[in-house]
């Protein structure tokens, strides 16, 4: 009855992490629109609010691979996939030197991320299979089909126009632009704190690593 009553506490504090992803990305999206009007900027309360997760994935991710040799590699793939979002995200700073900047830098962490891998892939293979067992491998991928696929799909010009065809061009691209960037932070954070449970889950030793692994 005890370990009932724990499965429940976790999947009820579980429940309530996850809700904060929601409440924070209105959060701040509402303090964009006190603040900045109704035009997201590039240095936005909601842009800013990504690029610190996407940071702190890569932090957390590199730490990993730092302190537990036994996935390092499937860490640092994570960590430099995460570190090309985070460049990505950057390129209006990157435009700075040259328009479309990032894609080097990003290109260059890709690169090296992979030939990592591949040097012991095996390993990196078994370490990702494994790193999918853990729970919060769920709730990490719902938070890229989020980033990825449903705002980019849901952000449609197209789709929105349509919708009010009698708005200004101004208003509905504005609109699409807080649709698309508020449901990009709400991936964000689900991606944030499924790393940081996991941070935890490896640093607890909680994780099950059912197959072998050795670099």
């Amino acid at each position: 009855m005890r370990t009932e009553l724990q499965i429940l506490y976790r999947a009820i504090q579980q429940f309530l992490i996850y809700s904060l992803a929601a409440a924070l990305t209105i959060g701040m999206l509402f303090m964009d629109a006190i603040f900045m009007g109704s035009k997201l900027q590039e240095f936005s309360f909601v842009e800013i609010t990504q690029e610190i997760m996407l940071l702190l994935i890569v932090i957390l991710f590199l730490k990993l691979a730092y302190q537990k040799p036994d996935i390092r590699n499937s860490s640092v793939l994570i960590a430099g996939f995460f570190a090309c979002m985070f460049i990505r995200e950057l390129d209006s700073i990157f435009d700075l030197i040259i328009h479309g900047f990032w894609i080097y830098p990003a290109i260059a962490i890709a690169v090296t991320g992979l030939i990592y891998a591949a040097l012991n892939i095996k390993n990196t293979l078994i370490q990702l299979a494994n790193f999918t067992r853990s729970p919060n491998y769920g709730f990490m991928i719902s938070g890229l089909i989020c980033i990825l696929v449903f705002s980019r799909l849901f952000g449609m010009k197209y789709l929105w126009f349509t919708l009010h065809p009698e708005q200004s061009e101004y208003l509905m691209y504005n609109v699409k632009s807080i649709v698309e960037e508020g449901a990009e932070l709400f991936g964000y954070s689900l991606c944030f704190i499924a790393s940081l449970c996991y941070y935890s889950e490896i640093k607890d030793n909680r994780q099950i690593l059912p197959l072998n692994s050795q670099n």
